[in-house]
C-alpha cells in the first residue's frame, strides 16, 4: 500500500513539473528580443545607411533593448519595388525608398513628385511630414505600406556624358533614363528627350556604352555611383523634389505591441530634423569634391526655361491630385 502511494505521489509531482516545465519555453519566448528588419538599395557610404544605422541606435535604446534592428543595405534584399512588395505582405519589415514608387500604388502620391512645386527643402518635407502630407501618405495603408516619415533627399538635377545642360532644347533627342513613374516620363517627353525606364543598377553601364545618354538625381547618388566617371556634366535643375521616405510593414506593425508601436512612430519622427540637416552638409561637401577632384563640370540651368517647359505636366498632374491641396501646398510656410 504504501509503495502505491508512493507511486502515486511520484505521478502527481511529476504531472505537476510538467506542466510547470511547458510554462517554461512561453515565458522565454515572450522576453526574447523581437527583432525587426530595415533595408535599403544604397551603398553604405550613401546616406540612406547613416540615417538607417541611427535609426537603429535610436529605436533600440527608446525601446530598452526589447528591440534590435537589422539593418541590410545594398539591395540584399531586393530592388526598391521588392522591398515594398515584401512589405505588403509582411516579409519585409521596413526599408527606406524614394517616394517616387510609391505612387505605383497609390496615384496621390505624385504630390511630392509636381514639378517646380516646391520652394526649397524645408518648404518640402513641412508638406511631406505634415498635415497634407500625412493625409496622403496614410492612403498608402489601404496596399499594407505605412509611410512612418519623409526624410530629405533633395532636388533631382540632370546630368550626361555629352554636354552641358541650360535649356530644355538642349536636352531634346537625349536618351534619359527614368524611373517606372509615369509622371517622370512624361516631364522628359515634354522637354523632348527619349525616356528609357530602367533600375538604378543598370545606369552605370548604361551610360558607359551609350545606351543612354542622361540621367536625373542629386549631387550624392551621382557621387556614390560613380556616374562621374561616364557622365561628366551636372546640370542643376532642380525640377523634382525627391524624399528618402522610411516605410513600414502595416502586417508587422499591427503585429506589434501599441507601446511599441509608439516608439516605432516616435523615433521615426525624431529623426527627421537630423535627417535634414545630414543632407544638406554632404551635399556641399560632395560637390566640391567633384568638382575640384573629379573635375565634374557644373552649371545652373534656366530655371524659368524649364519651369515653362514642365507647365503641361505641372497642370495635369496637379488637376489629377486636386487643386485644393496644390493650393494647401504651394500656402505652407
Amino acid at each position: 500500500m504504501r509503495t502505491e502511494k508512493s507511486i502515486l505521489l511520484s505521478i502527481i509531482l511529476l504531472t505537476f513539473f510538467a506542466g510547470t516545465m511547458v510554462a517554461v519555453p512561453t515565458g522565454t519566448a515572450y522576453a526574447q528580443k523581437i527583432e525587426l528588419s530595415l533595408d535599403h538599395m544604397a551603398p553604405t557610404t550613401f546616406y540612406y545607411h547613416t540615417l538607417a544605422l541611427k535609426l537603429k541606435d535610436m529605436l533600440e535604446k527608446k525601446s530598452g533593448d526589447k528591440v534590435t534592428v537589422k539593418v541590410y543595405p545594398a539591395g540584399q534584399l531586393g530592388q526598391e519595388k521588392d522591398l515594398l512588395e515584401g512589405e505588403k505582405i509582411g516579409s519585409v519589415d521596413m526599408a527606406i525608398t524614394m517616394t517616387s514608387l510609391l505612387a505605383l500604388w497609390e496615384p496621390q502620391m505624385t504630390y511630392v513628385d509636381i514639378p517646380y512645386l516646391y520652394r526649397d527643402v524645408d518648404h518640402a518635407t513641412k508638406v511631406l511630414n505634415g498635415p497634407v502630407g500625412i493625409s496622403i501618405n496614410q492612403k498608402l495603408e489601404n496596399h499594407g505600406i505605412m509611410v512612418l516619415a519623409c526624410y530629405n533627399l533633395g532636388f533631382r538635377s540632370v546630368y550626361n556624358r555629352k554636354r552641358p545642360i541650360f535649356k530644355p532644347a538642349d536636352i531634346a533627342g537625349l536618351k534619359h533614363r527614368v524611373i517606372q513613374n509615369p509622371l517622370h516620363i512624361d516631364l522628359f517627353n515634354a522637354w523632348g528627350a527619349k525616356p528609357v525606364p530602367m533600375s538604378w543598377g543598370e545606369v552605370y553601364t548604361a551610360l558607359q556604352q551609350g545606351v543612354i545618354d542622361s540621367v536625373d538625381n542629386n549631387p550624392p547618388s551621382y557621387e556614390t555611383m560613380k556616374h562621374y566617371e561616364v557622365a561628366p556634366y551636372f546640370s542643376v535643375t532642380n525640377h523634382l523634389y525627391t524624399s528618402a521616405v522610411l516605410t513600414m510593414s502595416k502586417k508587422r506593425f499591427n503585429s506589434l505591441s501599441k507601446d511599441l508601436q509608439k516608439e516605432i512612430v516616435d523615433v521615426s519622427k525624431a529623426l527627421i530634423p537630423e535627417a535634414i540637416q545630414i543632407t544638406k552638409d554632404t551635399d556641399y561637401k560632395i560637390i566640391g569634391k567633384l568638382v575640384t577632384e573629379n573635375k565634374v563640370q557644373f552649371n545652373t540651368a534656366d530655371f524659368d526655361a524649364f519651369a515653362k517647359a514642365s507647365k503641361a505636366v505641372s497642370d495635369m498632374y496637379s488637376q489629377k491630385l486636386g487643386m485644393d491641396i496644390i493650393e494647401k501646398i504651394k500656402a505652407v510656410k
